[in-house]
């Protein structure tokens, strides 16, 4: 009876693990870079919803550049006669942009009224 293993089959064996080890390398690395860009999109939401109430609250817009490379701007334009498109687009640092848009009613004023 023969015991042990040849060096045909250890070499199979090595060859194998090494193809499923680095496959879960290229898994945890592609999943790495995932959570990255899901945060950069976390940022771009936040930094538009903290813009947007900003405006809403003070009447002032918070524009320029954000920590992380972030850029933000605001823009109004009249939607009808009643109402103002207020829109603020966040702007990633890899040029990926998030748009958020709200309606203002307009008073006769021309004061907006969230």
């Amino acid at each position: 009876m023969r015991r042990g293993l040849t060096l045909l089959e250890v070499l199979v064996a090595l060859v194998v693990l090494t193809v499923v080890g680095v496959s879960y390398l290229q898994l945890f690395s592609e999943s790495h870079q995932m959570v990255g860009r899901a945060q950069q999109w976390s940022n771009a939401v936040a930094y538009a919803q903290d813009a947007m109430e900003h405006a809403k609250l003070t009447g002032a817009d918070l524009v320029g550049p954000l920590p992380g490379g972030f850029r933000r701007q605001i823009a109004r334009r009249p939607f009808d006669a009643r109402y103002t498109l207020v829109t603020v687009t966040v702007t990633m640092p890899n040029g990926a942009r998030y748009q958020l848009n709200r309606l203002t009613r307009t008073d006769a004023s021309g004061a907006e009224q969230w």
